[in-house]
């Protein structure tokens, strides 16, 4: 179920009238209701489960709220130049550019070898920069 800010608190009280076991996650300026645990990091870890891979692997890309835990689950978390401030200080690195032309810009580096996903530790990648491995 999604709608907009300002009607996180509409949505809230429903939720708490019906007795619903749903949490409220923000997406610049979208609300979105979800099953309580249920998130992009959570549908990750199934994913890899299934297939049989390691998060270090993974190369997640984000820009708003809703991406903190995913970002902070992958191998290697990524927010555009357009990204919220604080997804910026959660990522690894922060493209140059904006929305797909910064998802581009990474799987650009990745298809050069230019990110080595494994070698990467948190945090210390300064925005704009890629870490070498």
């Amino acid at each position: 179920i999604g709608t907009l800010v300002p009607n996180e608190m509409i949505v809230l009280d429903e939720i708490r009238r019906h007795g619903l076991e749903l949490e409220i996650i923000f997406n610049k300026g979208a609300v979105m209701v979800l099953p309580s645990g249920i998130n992009k990091a959570t549908g990750l870890m199934a994913a890899l489960d299934d297939l049989g891979r390691r998060v270090d692997d993974v190369v997640a890309t984000g820009d708003a709220e809703n991406d903190h835990d995913f970002l902070r689950r992958a191998g290697f978390g990524v927010a555009v130049a357009n990204a919220l401030p604080s997804l910026k200080e959660t990522a690894d690195r922060v493209t140059l550019a904006s929305a797909g032309d910064g998802v581009a810009e990474i799987v650009d580096d990745i298809l050069r070898g230019d990110i080595a996903i494994a070698d990467a530790s948190k945090n210390d990648v300064a925005p704009g920069r890629v870490a070498k491995g």
